[in-house]
């Protein structure tokens, strides 16, 4: 176990904490620590996304979808993405951050 990992701050599990709510909490507490880490195809060594990096992607797509909050909170958006995880994550955490409702495929 690395010492990132050792000394990982956790939010309550007392379901106070919405999924936005832990991703901020991350990136105050642990910002450094991965929340994905990946091989690439042909490629050695492994790649690491940090807390603070998912987040701040999750507020981009939030600003991107609903630049300032303006207009009706919860509408369903649908999307469909033929992508990793990763992004695909990213931009469905955005979109509840903007404050509207996922509809996935």
């Amino acid at each position: 176990m690395t010492t990132a990992q050792s000394k990982l701050v956790y939010p309550p599990l007392d379901y106070s904490v919405t999924l936005a709510d832990a991703v901020d909490f991350h990136i105050k507490h642990n910002p450094s620590a991965p929340i994905y880490t990946f091989a690439e195809e042909g490629k050695s060594g492994i790649t690491d996304i940090s807390f603070l990096e998912f987040g701040r992607a999750t507020h981009r797509v939030a600003h991107y979808i609903r630049p300032a909050r303006d207009g009706p909170d919860r509408e369903t958006i649908a999307f469909v993405a033929l992508t990793d995880s990763l992004l695909y994550q990213a931009v469905t955490l955005g979109i509840v951050r903007a404050g509207h409702i996922v509809r996935n495929g």
